[in-house]
């Protein structure tokens, strides 16, 4: 008789316990440190009727980028949802939500926009460069590079040696080499003088009073009729010929001074005019 008793009320008890007490239950799989593409977010659970979830992702900025309906049926469930399905645009945590019912779930995960190296979708589906594909890239890359060098390099290459390059000249040593370098018989090469070294518009005036006016033209060894491009050209040729470092000597260098002052006055129109005029006098 006692047993009836407990057995009649533990009946009782049960059918007095409310539905609530075995409630549906849902559950998020966020436990990666960072989700890439490739990865996916599980929300899983046990609903004992047809329940509708409503999942909800919002961005860094709290922006929301998904609100989304799910209808899940009776008993066990899984549902996967891939992050490269949906529009993570850049890195970041971000927030996603569950709500059913009156219960919400809401749980945090960091997504990497550039986690995978060069990704390619085709047909929904993210590949990448294999370590081969890899080498063979690298590889064109520097053969780019080298032939970009060389091609910029070409005009060095294929210049000849000239007789400066061989020679032991004065100007190797004083580290004056870049200045003749390059062209040593090139008209690009300058032989004038410049700055303090060159001849001032006193000096000329006061060169014109000397009893002894030196004959510019014979030291050029031009006419006196010659024109410009004739005295130029022939001031390359002899300074080419007399430059210090091609010939030794203090004869050089005093032959050097005669012809840069005959060219520096017989090359500038005004000075050639007024040294014709005094010249002739002093004959």
């Amino acid at each position: 008789m006692k047993f009836n008793v407990i057995a009649y009320f533990s009946i009782i008890l049960i059918l007095l316990i409310p539905v609530n007490a075995f409630a549906d239950s849902v559950s998020l799989s966020v436990d990666l440190p960072i989700f890439t593409d490739n990865d996916k977010i599980v929300i899983y659970g046990d609903v004992s009727t047809e329940t509708t979830l409503q999942v909800i992702i919002t961005d860094p900025d709290e922006i929301i980028i998904l609100n989304q309906t799910i209808i899940i049926p009776v008993g066990d469930f899984t549902y996967d949802m891939i992050i490269g399905d949906y529009e993570l645009n850049r890195s970041g945590h971000y927030n996603i939500s569950v709500i059913h019912g009156e219960s919400k779930i809401i749980e945090q995960f960091f997504y990497d926009s550039e986690h995978n190296i060069n990704p390619m979708k085709v047909d929904n589906t993210l590949e990448s460069f294999t370590e081969s594909e890899m080498i063979i890239v690298f590889a064109v890359a520097s053969a780019i590079i080298i032939s970009v060098l060389i091609f910029l390099a070409r005009g060095s290459i294929r210049r000849k040696k000239t007789e400066y390059d061989t020679g032991e000249w004065e100007s190797k040593k004083n580290r004056d080499y870049e200045k003749y370098h390059s062209e040593w018989m090139s008209d690009e090469v300058s032989f004038e003088r410049k700055g303090k070294n060159k001849l001032s518009d006193e000096d000329f005036r006061k060169s014109l009073l000397s009893k002894n006016l030196p004959d510019y033209y014979a030291t050029l060894q031009v006419q006196k009729d010659a024109n410009q491009d004739e005295i130029k050209t022939q001031f390359r040729k002899l300074a080419k010929k007399w430059h210090p470092d091609r010939k030794q000597g203090d004869d050089a260098e005093k032959k050097m001074a005669q012809i840069n002052m005959a060219y520096e006055v017989l090359s500038n129109t005004k000075r050639r005019k007024m040294y014709d005029q005094h010249f002739s006098e002093k004959s």
